[in-house]
């Protein structure tokens, strides 16, 4: 991602064109999802790549012909999975994922490739503000089967599902920093976007430990991609 970043900033100056001939400011509510992970010292577990949703309204501002600034704010989902784990009994099963909630606004600029109308990259800075951080596990398992009474069968057992959830917000920044970047398709005002963020502040996740022979700080940062569409109103 570090490499595409670059090639981007060498990029965004030559790849502008005359598509913003209009030079009106626009009004692009969107929603779609995200996919995203975390990696750091403060997940013990492997981490697998997670959905959510985002939604949102970005503002476009015309600079000139070639480029304009964009603006606006968005709420997302973010976080990461991690893979099925077997418990200490040996037969039941844990799932969790990290479910964080930001508001995010960035301020990009954006500029239109040449002989591909409609087509643009984006690049900026983001602050994120966040709003709630849960920890969700399903646990997977086998229990005697209730036989009324409340009674159970020695000989009879059936399948059961537990769901857990548990507020983490005090364990994640109220702030974090990034770099957006991505690509933008307009047609009929109808906006496709992928953007990937690069988080500049790595310590999202962040909590001391203590072991009573090393103590130390453990952190982890969010690696989240967004793909919305939304329509573009022009003021």
């Amino acid at each position: 991602m570090k490499k595409i970043f670059s090639l981007l900033m060498i990029l965004l100056p030559l790849m502008a064109s005359a598509q913003n001939e209009s030079r009106r400011v626009s009004l692009e509510p969107r929603g779609g999802l995200t996919i995203s992970k975390m990696n750091g010292s403060a997940l013990q577990v492997s981490e697998t790549w997670k959905t959510g949703c985002t939604a949102g309204v970005e503002v476009e501002i015309p600079l000139s012909r070639y480029y304009s600034l964009t603006t606006g704010a968005d709420i997302s989902d973010i976080g990461t999975g991690t893979k099925k784990q077997y418990m200490n009994d040996g037969y039941s099963t844990v799932k969790e994922k990290l479910v964080v909630t930001y508001v995010t606004v960035p301020l990009q600029m954006k500029a239109y490739f040449k002989g591909v109308r409609g087509l643009s990259a984006h690049l900026g800075l983001q602050a994120g503000f966040l709003v709630r951080a849960r920890d969700k596990a399903t646990i997977k398992s086998i229990r005697t089967m209730d036989i009324g009474d409340g009674t159970s069968s020695m000989y009879l057992w059936e399948n059961y599902t537990e769901k857990k959830t548990e507020n983490v917000s005090d364990k994640f920044r109220n702030f974090v920093a990034g770099i957006p970047m991505g690509l933008s398709y307009e047609h009929r005002n109808v906006m496709i976007d992928a953007t990937y963020t690069l988080e500049v502040l790595r310590q999202a996740m962040s909590f001391p430990y203590s072991n009573g022979f090393l103590s130390g700080t453990v952190s982890a940062r969010n690696y989240p991609i967004y793909i919305t569409i939304g329509y573009k109103f022009r003021l």
